[in-house]
């Protein structure tokens, strides 16, 4: 588990970009003290920065890199294919670009726990920030996780999904909202204090990154089988419907459409009452979406 390493700034617009265009300058720039010259900001963001960008994976340690011990990091084929020269999305004004960003925090555990945890396994409809607090900290029971650090980190996740609220004496780089707010995740009632999951269709989700989740999900959980239930896809953990707080009637109306948004790998099987995807030939995620957005397929909104 980890609850550190964003330097308490959640995820902010044309930090990715920054990190993939610094790393593929510079293998090994976040090791040096004039990073914060390279990137144009101050040594903390410098290292939230590197963070976000391992933590989405557009950038990865080098392993041909052993003795640099870390330091040494190389643009992986979706950090390029996104923010890269002639990226698809490099400024994140793609939808789906945060939908993926989204999904890629949440099935990310060793870097992102609270992220997974609180979409893809807690199970609360409704909580306040004090009981974010207090769960996690029974999360990280046996951890080396203070409070103070727990406490930390269950700001920077509400801050990546919720609208800053300013107020007089706040830095104005707390009030520098995060691109993933755009999703309408989350939202706060102003007077109870309260925080509620928004479930339900998701009309800015479009087919090519529904059908990553769903690929991606399926070779994490069950790679050797050829079939996937419906229930699985909408409750099971870091699921596609836990994680993009889908509703189970939303998603099983994308799942009718399979056949179409799968490009023909899967179908949607009804058969005896029982829901299901049936796999009609193996893809691997990762290949599918590198070649969905390299041919700028547009999906089913």
């Amino acid at each position: 588990m980890s609850f550190v390493g964003h330097e308490s700034f959640p995820l902010r617009y044309g930090w990715l970009k920054k990190c993939v265009d610094a790393v593929a300058a510079r293998p090994d720039v976040f090791a040096h003290d004039d990073a914060m010259v390279s990137l144009g900001v101050g040594k903390n963001m410098v290292k939230a920065i590197r963070h976000w960008g391992l933590i989405t994976r557009v950038i990865e340690v080098d392993p041909e890199g052993a003795a640099s011990r870390g330091r040494s990091l190389r643009v992986t084929p979706l950090g390029n294919l996104i923010f890269g020269e002639g990226g698809a999305d490099p400024y994140l004004e793609d939808p789906r670009t945060l939908w993926l960003v989204h999904w890629l925090l949440c099935t990310h555990p060793e870097r992102a726990t609270t992220w997974r945890w609180v979409f893809g396994v807690w199970g609360r409809h409704a909580f306040t920030r004090e009981e974010l607090r207090i769960a996690l900290k029974g999360l990280a029971k046996g951890s080396r996780a203070s409070e103070a650090t727990l406490g930390r980190d269950a700001e920077v996740f509400l801050r990546g999904y919720l609208p800053s609220r300013a107020s007089r004496g706040t830095p104005l780089e707390d009030t520098l909202d995060s691109p993933l707010i755009e999703l309408q995740l989350l939202r706060e009632d102003p007077v109870e204090g309260r925080c509620e999951f928004v479930r339900g269709p998701k009309p800015s989700l479009d087919d090519t990154v529904f059908a990553f989740a769903v690929l991606d999900y399926w070779e994490r959980t069950a790679g050797h089988s050829e079939s996937m239930h419906a229930d699985a896809l909408a409750h099971g953990p870091s699921s596609p419907g836990r994680v993009l707080c889908l509703d189970e009637r939303s998603l099983h109306e994308r799942l009718e459409f399979a056949e179409a948004w799968s490009r023909g790998s899967l179908l949607f099987d009804q058969t005896a009452g029982v829901r299901q995807l049936r796999r009609k030939r193996k893809v691997v995620a990762r290949e599918w979406l590198a070649s969905a957005l390299s041919s700028g397929q547009e999906g089913r909104s």
